[in-house]
């Protein structure tokens, strides 16, 4: 730790702490299983709020020590919790549950000089980015299209949001020409708006061939 604290004090690239499974509901997911934590919500609420707590608390905690020694650009909350049609939960639990530990821990990180707060989730994430905005996240990824995700119409709708990702993974699949086509259709645009750093909108297709790719 002490060699990493010097090099990181001479770094010129940027440094991210968190990712998978450093979250709320993505590390209740990790330790509970998907079923188990979406029946407690219902079953034993009180059992999930306590959970949402603790780790409010152990995040501050862990980071903190970190922060004390060095300086991150970026805390990545690993989170998937929605799919193709929509979030795992309803705004309102989010609200309930998930709003509060939430902003205790983004609080935090904005006193320790932490700038950007990335949330990793999934699928169709339209009725959560109010909320994720709200609880002091300044950025998402990766946008999938194939869930409807259109990251034009989320700019325009949120422009302070920082957006990740969004290119369709099966449009890279299709060649030269469709590759073109999308991401011309978003990449000036989004560029222009800034707060935007294209890629892919979630792990690479079997058949995206390597001269496609690059």
């Amino acid at each position: 730790w002490k060699e990493l604290v010097k090099e990181y004090a001479g770094r010129d690239y940027p440094l991210t702490i968190g990712g998978y499974p450093c979250g709320f509901y993505g590390a209740l997911r990790f330790l509970m299983g998907e079923e188990r934590l979406l029946l407690n919500f219902y079953d034993d609420p009180a059992l999930v709020q306590d959970f949402m707590n603790y780790l409010a608390d152990f995040w501050i905690q862990l980071w903190g020590e970190a922060l004390s020694e060095i300086r991150v650009d970026c805390v990545n909350f690993w989170e998937d919790m929605a799919y193709r049609s929509g979030p795992f939960i309803s705004p309102q639990m989010f609200r309930e549950f998930m709003l509060l530990p939430y902003k205790r821990v983004t609080s935090f990180l904005n006193e320790m000089g932490v700038e950007v707060i990335l949330v990793d989730t999934d699928g169709n994430i339209e009725k959560l980015i109010p909320l994720f905005l709200e609880s002091g996240v300044t950025a998402i990824f990766p946008f999938e299209v194939q869930a409807g995700m259109d990251i034009v119409s989320v700019r325009e709708r949120y422009p302070r949001l920082q957006i990740l990702g969004g290119i369709d993974k099966m449009k890279i699949a299709q060649g030269r020409k469709a590759i073109d086509e999308e991401l011309n259709s978003k990449v000036p645009f989004m560029l222009k708006s800034g707060g935007y750093i294209p890629h892919i909108d979630h792990h690479v297709h079997p058949s995206v061939s390597w001269e496609d790719f690059k």
